[in-house]
């Protein structure tokens, strides 16, 4: 669950570097490996992990495509879905995130799909699956994933970049409604979480912190750029006089119903978002071009 300008500047690094801490492996030997797992349709949990490290660390030695290529070979006698196991679901995470890596964000999306729903890996899957939509362009996709990853359903197991993705994709479709929304709804959920943090010690807890900081810091860009949309005419010209104050009346940001909170499991990825043509966008802020 990371942002793409940061620590997805090398996604493989995700959760995974000191998975391969020690390992020491040639692309020969890697190479071998990859034509092995290919042949083989049932392993133990042991030689998967084994193989799924190997393959990270070729990735990180900077053989990224050889890594993935090594992978997606190990992946083709795993289960997925219901009947994967934790580490096959590993598996998957690692082809999506180095898939995304080099730019196949549709290879990265279905990737992560494969994750088993029940399983550990699946919101997080979600949330960077949302990413990569959002890379491909495709808005309506991410959104729909992102409706799920920040429902109350899962709150206390999202962080804070899922909001600031939210709104920026809701910024992207001209959808200055759900912007705001989503800000407040962000404040609700961080609010108490800040001053808990804030008195905290941990290491751990300062870094989470900083990174709902961060949020807070994007988040005013979207807020900011959305208030300048709200006045832009249909042909990209700026209105005459100043943007008025934006009323958050009951009636305009309202937020879920009790009907929208009550989400079962196998329903709860099954959003769509319909949304509107707008002025063409040239950048990752949003910034409609004039």
């Amino acid at each position: 669950m990371r942002t793409p300008q940061t620590t997805r500047k090398f996604a493989v690094a995700l959760g995974v570097t000191a998975f391969v801490i020690g390992m020491t492996m040639n692309p020969a030997q890697a190479s071998a490996k990859e034509s092995s797992s290919a042949q083989t349709s049932k392993m133990s949990e042991t030689q998967v992990r084994s193989e799924h490290r190997q393959a990270l660390a070729q990735a990180l030695k900077g053989d990224v495509k050889g890594g993935l290529r090594a992978l997606r070979s190990l992946s083709k006698g795993l289960e997925t879905g219901e009947k994967a196991s934790s580490e096959a679901d590993r598996v998957q995470m690692s082809i999506a995130r180095l898939a995304y890596e080099t730019g196949d964000y549709s290879g990265a999306v279905a990737a992560y799909g494969k994750v088993n729903k029940k399983g550990s890996s699946w919101l997080e899957s979600l949330e960077e699956a949302s990413w990569a939509d959002f890379r491909n362009g495709e808005t309506q996709a991410a959104l729909a994933k992102l409706k799920t990853v920040t429902s109350p359903a899962f709150k206390g197991q999202v962080r804070s970049e899922p909001f600031f993705l939210q709104g920026l994709a809701q910024l992207r479709v001209c959808d200055f409604k759900s912007v705001f929304k989503t800000i407040d709804l962000f404040k609700d959920r961080f609010s108490t979480d800040v001053k808990t943090l804030e008195a905290s010690p941990l290491s751990s807890d300062q870094a989470k912190l900083k990174e709902i900081g961060n949020s807070v810091q994007k988040l005013n860009l979207v807020e900011a750029e959305t208030i300048q949309r709200l006045y832009l005419d249909e042909n990209g010209k700026k209105r005459s006089g100043s943007p008025a104050k934006i009323s958050k009346s009951s009636d305009q940001l309202s937020f879920p119903t009790l009907e929208d909170d009550e989400l079962w499991m196998d329903e709860i990825e099954g959003f769509r978002v319909t949304t509107k043509g707008c002025l063409e966008i040239d950048n990752d802020l949003g910034v409609a071009k004039s």
